[in-house]
């Protein structure tokens, strides 16, 4: 797979692109849940719940949607999700006047579908999970001239994810490591992009679903490895792919790279609830997880977290709250 083309002038770009329609989203410390860390460390966590669509990957669409051309306006896009994705490209389309058709597979989170017919996306449910909704758009896109707005293979998307990292050094210089989740890994890329121009010392550890553990697995094999599992309530990494815009740059700028299981995300939700009193989604909290395991790694250190959204459905938070994963 080839590397990503994402360069330090593209985060630039995407930020001033962005700048009309968001504000700088907090980066806070709440002391208990650094006691609850332990090993003298420090977690800024990044709540990029306080976003329009309570995710970050509201950046992410709205960094696509802006560099379209007319025409591609004209045209109209389309977009397959699991739920922030596709929130986060119907807000941006109605927001520049697109018409918007988001793909999800059967079956698939009805409070995200909902958002999405609010956000002023066409919701079009086909497919047994993400990977075949995938498949849905791009028929869409060949049908009828759309331009598809991939929720990874795209250079706009992945530099609107970088845009969090840029905010996080720019309010906190001092960060020495930062603790991502990883699903298709636009985020993480993002944040390398960023380190890599800014700050190369800042040390980058991604955080898989053990139960979707697709890059995690091809990180440590080194190679592409096909027809991983999906078996995590954290829906917002449940893929089974890699992707050939992140393969590469999550090889080279990681640091290391570990998997949590179901009942540790639901724990670090819970801790998130109990010392920040923010909602977080079961991705939101996976670099939290991640965190909990490496904070012997990490002793005495300034460590960036991303609660990177709270759009989980309330069945899901009743099981949190009763232990039942």
């Amino acid at each position: 797979m080839g590397k990503i083309k994402l360069n330090f002038e593209d985060v630039l770009a995407a930020r001033e692109r962005l700048a009309p329609y968001l504000t700088t989203t907090p980066l806070r410390n709440y002391p208990s849940l650094d006691r609850v860390i332990g090993h003298d460390i420090q977690a800024f966590i990044k709540l990029e719940n306080h976003l329009p669509t309570n995710s970050f990957k509201y950046r992410n669409g709205l960094s696509a949607v802006t560099a379209l051309s007319t025409s591609e306006k004209t045209n109209g896009i389309v977009a397959a999700t699991l739920g922030n994705h596709g929130q986060g490209v119907a807000l941006a389309g109605s927001l520049l006047g697109v018409h918007t058709k988001i793909c999800v597979p059967v079956g698939n989170n009805p409070d995200k579908n909902e958002a999405i017919r609010n956000f002023g996306g066409t919701l079009i449910e086909k497919g047994k999970d993400y990977d075949e909704a995938v498949e849905v758009a791009k028929n869409l896109m060949r049908d009828h001239g759309m331009t598809m707005i991939h929720s990874v293979n795209n250079l706009n998307v992945i530099a609107g994810a970088a845009t969090i990292t840029l905010e996080m050094i720019g309010q906190r210089p001092d960060l020495e490591a930062l603790v991502l989740c990883v699903g298709g890994g636009t985020h993480a890329v993002g944040a390398i992009a960023v380190v890599q121009a800014i700050n190369p010392r800042i040390k980058i550890y991604g955080v898989q679903a053990e139960g979707a553990p697709a890059n995690h697995d091809a990180w440590h094999a080194k190679k592409p490895l096909p027809g991983s599992k999906t078996d995590t309530f954290a829906d917002g990494v449940k893929t089974r792919n890699i992707y050939e815009m992140t393969y590469q740059p999550l090889q080279d700028g990681l640091t290391d790279f570990i998997t949590v299981s179901d009942s540790e995300i639901a724990e670090a939700i819970r801790l998130y609830l109990q010392h920040t009193h923010n909602l977080v989604e079961g991705a939101g909290a996976i670099g939290l997880a991640g965190l909990l395991k490496l904070s012997n790694v990490l002793q005495n250190k300034k460590v960036g977290l991303v609660l990177t959204g709270s759009n989980i459905d309330q069945i899901t938070i009743k099981k949190v709250i009763n232990n039942e994963f």
